[in-house]
C-alpha cells in the first residue's frame, strides 16, 4: 500500500538507498512501528489510568528513541533550526517549572502523569527524527503506522457506537470515553487516502489506476463514516475544503487530466450514496443546539483562574491542575479544548510563549511541506490546526506522531531531490 500513496518517491530511488547492514536505527524504526500498531488496536488516546497497554507503549517508544538520543537532547545544542531550539527549551521548562508547581500545589500523582505523558508526546519530532534522518526510507513505515491508527480508531469508534458484536471485548465493552473519532490520525488518514486517490486518477485513467483509486477511496470511507456519524463538524468541513483545494491544485498543474479524476470522484460519491441532505441537516441541528460548544467561555474561565495572582499568571497552576470547564457542563477537568489556553492554565504566560515558538517553528516547516507536496502537506495541516484550536486531541500520542511527520517528510523529500 505504501507505494500507492501519492507516489512520494519512485521505487528505483528508494531501492538504491537501502543499506545492506542492519543496525540500531533499523530496530528503533521497528519499535516505533509496533508502538503505532499496539496503540491502533488496543490503545486509548487519553487513558483514565496507566495499565498494561500504556506500559507496553512506553517501553516500545523508549526503545524506538534510544537512551543516547534522550541524553543528547539535554546536553547538546539543537542546531540551527529554530523549531528544534525552541522545542528543547520548552521541553526543559515543562519538565521543571510546571512539575514543581503542580507538586507544591498538591496535585495528585495520577493527574500529573496524565499531563506529562501527552506533553512528552509533543516532542516526538525531537525524539524520533534521528531515525528518519539516518534511514529516510522509514518515513514510509511511520506513515503507514499513522494511517493504520486512523483506520483502526475509526473501526473501533464505529464498533462501539453501533454495539457491533466482535471478539475483542476491549473494543465492544468499554465504559471509558475514548473519543477515537476526534483523533488527528483519523482525519489525516481520510484526507491523505482521498488525496492519494485523486493523484492516481490525475496521472492516468487505466484499469490499474482506477483499481488503486477505488481501493484508496474504500479505505478513506472508513474514517469518513466515523466522522459523519459522530458529527465532527470541523473535520467534515476540513474534508470538503481539502478536496476542493486538491482538485484546484491539479486543475492548475494538469487542467486536461483533472477531468478524468473529477469524473471518478463524482462516480465514487454516487456509489457510496452519502445523503448530503442528512449530513448537512444534522450538522446544522448540532450547531443550532450547541453553537461553538462554549469554547470562548472556556477560555474566559481559564483567564479568570490565572489572573488571580502574578505567580499563577506567569507560571500557571502546574501539571495536574483542574478547573471547572463551561465546555463540559461545569465539570472539573484537567484539559481545555484549545492548546494555547491549556498551556496558559498549566504553564502560565512563559509556557504560552515557549509553546508558541515551538509550534510556530513547526508550522513554518509545514508550509515548506505543503509547497513540496500539497496532497500530503494539506492532509497534515488540517488536523494540526483543528487540534490546536478546537479539539483537546493535542493531548494524545496521535498529535505527536502527526507533528513528527512535518520534519520527517522534509528529510525524506530532500533525499530524493538530491538523487
Amino acid at each position: 500500500m505504501l507505494y500507492a500513496l501519492s507516489g512520494i518517491s519512485s521505487y528505483e530511488s528508494e531501492r538504491n538507498t537501502i543499506p545492506l547492514r542492519v543496525d540500531s536505527y533499523d530496530y528503533r524504526a521497528i519499535f516505533l512501528f509496533f508502538a503505532c500498531l499496539v496503540y491502533a488496536i488496543l490503545g486509548s488516546p487519553t487513558p483514565d489510568r496507566f495499565g498494561s497497554v500504556e506500559i507496553v507503549l512506553a517501553v516500545l517508544l523508549a526503545l524506538s528513541i534510544g537512551a543516547g538520543n534522550i541524553r543528547d537532547l539535554f546536553v547538546k545544542s539543537a542546531g540551527h533550526r529554530f523549531w528544534k531550539s525552541a522545542g528543547q527549551v520548552f521541553l526543559l521548562y515543562g519538565l521543571s517549572v510546571p512539575l514543581l508547581t503542580g507538586a507544591i500545589a498538591g496535585h495528585g500523582l495520577g493527574a500529573i502523569l496524565r499531563d506529562i505523558a501527552p506533553f512528552l508526546c509533543l516532542f516526538l519530532p525531537l525524539f524520533s527524527l534521528p531515525v528518519i534522518r539516518a534511514r529516510p526510507r522509514y518515513f514510509r513505515i511511520t506513515l503507514l503506522g499513522l494511517i493504520l491508527i486512523g483506520l483502526f480508531f475509526s473501526l473501533r469508534s464505529l464498533v462501539m457506537r453501533f454495539d457491533i458484536s466482535c471478539s475483542l471485548d476491549l473494543w465492544c465493552a468499554n465504559d471509558e470515553l475514548l473519543y477515537l473519532e476526534n483523533m488527528p490520525t483519523v482525519l489525516f488518514s481520510c484526507l491523505f487516502l482521498i488525496g492519494s486517490a485523486i493523484t492516481y486518477a490525475v496521472r492516468k485513467i487505466s484499469v490499474g489506476h482506477v483499481l488503486v483509486f477505488s481501493a484508496l477511496v474504500a479505505l478513506a470511507f472508513i474514517p469518513l463514516v466515523a466522522m459523519i456519524f459522530t458529527l465532527q463538524r470541523a473535520s467534515i468541513g476540513a474534508l470538503v475544503l481539502y478536496v476542493a483545494c486538491i482538485y484546484a491544485y491539479f486543475f492548475y498543474k494538469a487542467p486536461f487530466k483533472v477531468f478524468g479524476a473529477l469524473f471518478l470522484g463524482i462516480l465514487a460519491l454516487y456509489v457510496v450514496d452519502i445523503s448530503f441532505n442528512w449530513v448537512f441537516a444534522s450538522l446544522w441541528e448540532k450547531t443550532r443546539n450547541v453553537g461553538l460548544n462554549m469554547r470562548m467561555q472556556e477560555m474566559a474561565a481559564v483567564w479568570e483562574i490565572v489572573r488571580k495572582d502574578p505567580v499563577t499568571l506567569i507560571f500557571g497552576t502546574g501539571w495536574g491542575g483542574h478547573f471547572n470547564s463551561p465546555a463540559v457542563g461545569g465539570l472539573s477537568v484537567n484539559f481545555t479544548h484549545n492548546f494555547f489556553s491549556s498551556m496558559l492554565l498549566k504553564c502560565g504566560l512563559i509556557g504560552v510563549a515557549l509553546c508558541t515558538a515551538y509550534i510556530a517553528g513547526l508550522l513554518e516547516r509545514l508550509i515548506r511541506v505543503i509547497k513540496k507536496n500539497p496532497v500530503f502537506g494539506l492532509a497534515l495541516a488540517a488536523p494540526i490546526l483543528i487540534d490546536l484550536t478546537l479539539y483537546a486531541s493535542f493531548k494524545s500520542l496521535d498529535f505527536g506522531l502527526v507533528l513528527l511527520m512535518i520534519p520527517a517528510s522534509l528529510v525524506y523529500f530532500r533525499q530524493f531531490e538530491s538523487t
